[in-house]
């Protein structure tokens, strides 16, 4: 298709299917734990479906192609006639790798890429029944006879029927389709009951393979002595599908049938130039039975068209038209129907999607309120007015109060994130020969839509390590004394203002001397060094670079380049992480993120006079030191904190270019947490904790060591924020 053509259908195609893929890959990996689950199977038959019909509409044939052979699968599931194992969902998954590779391609508008003809093949290979001995099974029940039903539905061959009056209609002014039962009432309107009689009639409840189209239709009077078998929601679609789906219809699938309808029939569709319907005359026929109004082609002279008709309706029509049209629907049938065509109209209601630019918009504009608010509560303080003291406190309120239900606005579950996880962890557990049970707590936690999106990627490098490294082989497990089935949970809860993230497992854990000798081995620290690290600091050491505890590299693991970057990324969010392991129990990874990044809680210190603000997320304690009692240790100053020495930064000889060479005997002490590694910043003076939204540097300030950003204090101020992990590698290794 032209992208550049219906572009907004196209967004709106996007934005569902993106949705249903996801959902399609969670149910898939459910599927193999519930193979019988019939909800299931129809849930994922109408995913693909609905991929397919969307897709179809926008004329992407290679993606209709795949959904529908997918489609195909599972309706032999769900009839029965096939049963899931492990090689249909290794086809069937493959499929959906396709899709969205396919659905990817449609995102970024290039050119999209058909499933491989083997994947295809393999699809058209599981459409089909199991065996021979269940298709005999099962033909019987397909083919039974019908009989008269009193509900008021519509049997298959009297729909046939009524299908191939509608399309003489189309080309026959006098057509007796529809006019001869309303002839009858004196009238050529379709009354509401009539028009709900026929809907409900059309979309009933029964069983209607569009396949049997091509079968002969009985003759009427075995019709009606027929027992009932109408038509399921899905076979309707189907049926519209090949009505509608691609502007032009089969009509050699009914030649058969119509061999069986009387002849005035045949003879009124014989004299109809064309075999097709088009779009535009189908949705043309549904505007006039939709608009209950007169159908052009008779609204010239009822008369003359009653007249025309009669001899053709005391053939064979009122007897098909009669069931579809005439006979009423009981009434309890009809009040059961309407509630669920009312609730999707009251949920679009309360639904708006709104482009995330906008919201991002907004979120600055509430940012600056929040500079605002900042400036009126310390001018408020400083004013000594008790009016325009209260009057600030209420604008705090109300202030906060936005400020929330602005970020509430860009929330996303991380069930977004979560979502891809079991199809993960299935199938690495396939290729590593191991049986794993993902456990997924807290899915419906919020978080910011940014960091959703960000935190995707780190966290499946996490979960890879779990199922990798630690969770051990079946037979590992059995001697161990553990079942035979390892376990991985991924958690979320929100903690104040931040979301607590831990990938915990139940496998064999981490052994810090292995670890120290990983160190020494690797060049990470020497041996001295290693020994003096307590536990936690070992485990801490797979997020150096290059540390790898496999032994031989291989496509999944062992390399040594993945916990390093998910450190960084971390940091990147203001976030922390740690570990916690005991040997032959399991590990537990947790991580700390804050709700947004839009707007971030500061430490406000004094350097001189520059103000600058510590991320209050890394800020561990804080205390007033006399200089004096500093030790030197290797060439470095550290502080002795509850037995443990910490080294110890001026931060002011980095960033104020006068105080270089000053010297200081008392001064504050800010001990910060980076990493592993706890470290002690002196500062001149403690303005306390702030919120502040942040704000990029300037072009000629952009990529300035140290500093992630600026914002404005509440005293006016700018104020630069500093990335304290960016300050450490630039500044640290001088001795000042």
């Amino acid at each position: 298709m032209s992208f550049g053509a219906d572009e907004e259908i196209l967004q709106d195609f996007l934005v569902e299917a993106g949705e249903i893929l996801e959902q399609l890959s969670e149910q898939l990996v459910e599927l193999e734990s519930r193979p019988d689950d019939a909800d299931l199977l129809n849930a994922i038959f109408r995913g693909f479906h609905t991929v397919k019909g969307g897709a179809g509409f926008l004329q992407l044939n290679e993606l209709v192609e795949c959904c529908h052979i997918a489609e195909n699968v599972f309706d032999i599931l769900r009839k029965g006639e096939r049963r899931v194992d492990s090689e249909l969902m290794d086809v069937v998954l493959e499929a959906l790798d396709a899709v969205n590779g396919m659905f990817t391609e449609v995102r970024e508008r290039a050119p999209v890429t058909a499933a491989t003809a083997e994947l295809l093949a393999a699809l058209a290979r599981l459409a089909e029944p199991q065996s021979a001995d269940e298709v005999a099974a099962l033909a019987p029940a397909p083919a039974a006879p019908v009989v008269a039903s009193d509900s008021g539905d519509i049997t298959d061959n009297e729909f046939e029927l009524l299908l191939d009056s509608l399309n003489a209609v189309k080309a026959q002014a006098e057509a007796p389709v529809i006019q001869a039962p309303a002839a009858a009432n004196g009238s050529d309107e379709i009354s509401d009951a009539e028009f709900e009689s026929l809907l409900d009639q059309l979309h009933g409840k029964g069983q209607f393979a569009v396949d049997n189209l091509a079968a002969p239709v009985e003759p009427v009077a075995a019709v009606v002595a027929a027992e009932s078998s109408d038509i399921t929601d899905d076979e309707f679609e189907a049926l519209l599908d090949q009505l509608h789906g691609k502007g032009n219809f089969a009509v050699e699938a009914l030649e058969s049938a119509i061999a069986s309808v009387p002849a005035a029939i045949v003879a009124e569709a014989a004299a109809v130039g064309g075999d097709l319907i088009s779009d535009h005359e189908f949705e043309s026929l549904l505007d006039e039975l939709h608009g209950k109004g007169k159908f052009s082609h008779v609204a010239g002279n009822a008369e003359t068209a009653a007249a025309s008709a009669a001899p053709v309706a005391a053939k064979a029509v009122a007897p098909v038209a009669k069931p579809a049209v005439a006979k009423p629907v009981p009434a309890p049938a009809r009040a059961q129907s309407a509630p669920p065509a009312e609730k999707p109209a009251s949920e679009a209601e309360t639904t708006v999607r709104v482009d995330t630019a906008r919201l991002d918009e907004i979120m600055n504009m509430v940012g600056e309120l929040v500079l605002v608010r900042n400036r009126l509560v310390r001018l408020g303080l400083n004013s000594g007015d008790e009016a325009m003291s209260k009057a600030v406190s209420n604008l705090d309120v109300v202030t906060a109060d936005l400020q929330t239900a602005v970020m509430k606005t860009r929330m996303q579950p991380i069930k977004k994130v979560f979502g891809r996880f079991p199809r993960l962890v299935r199938d690495l557990a396939r290729q590593l020969k191991k049986e794993i049970n993902l456990e997924l707590v807290g899915e419906e936690t919020d978080l910011d839509k940014n960091l959703v999106e960000a935190l995707a990627d780190p966290l499946v490098h996490l979960v890879r390590n779990a199922v990798d490294h630690g969770i051990e082989s079946p037979q590992e497990r059995e001697d161990a004394g553990k079942s035979r089935g390892g376990k991985v949970v991924l958690a979320a809860e929100q903690e104040g203002d931040h979301i607590l993230l831990s990938i915990s497992d139940d496998g064999k854990g981490m052994d810090p001397n292995v670890l120290r000798a990983i160190a020494v081995k690797r060049g990470v620290m020497d041996k001295d060094a290693a020994e003096r690290l307590s536990d936690t600091e070992c485990y801490n050491l797979i997020f150096a670079p290059g540390f790898s505890t496999k032994t031989e590299i291989s496509d999944v693991s062992g390399r040594g380049v993945g916990m390093d970057v998910v450190k960084t990324k971390i940091s990147q969010l203001n976030g922390s992480i740690n570990i916690y392991s005991t040997k032959g129990q399991g590990s537990k990874i947790v991580i700390k993120v804050p709700l947004t990044l839009a707007i971030m809680p500061t430490l406000m210190v004094m350097l001189g006079n520059q103000a600058f603000a510590f991320p209050l997320v890394n800020v561990n304690e804080i205390f007033h030191l006399d200089l004096s009692r500093t030790n030197v240790v290797d060439g470095q100053e550290v502080v002795i904190v509850r037995d443990k020495a910490l080294p110890l930064f001026y931060l002011k000889r980095w960033l104020v270019a006068s105080a270089a060479h000053e010297e200081q005997r008392e001064g504050h002490v800010v001990i910060l947490s980076v990493g592993t590694q706890r470290i002690g910043f002196v500062v001149d003076q403690l303005v306390g904790q702030e919120e502040v939204v942040i704000k990029p540097l300037g072009k000629m300030l952009q990529g300035t060591p140290g500093m992630s950003g600026a914002t404005i204090t509440g005293d006016g101020r700018i104020a630069l924020i500093l990335d304290v992990p960016s300050m450490l590698k630039r500044y640290a290794t001088r001795r000042i």
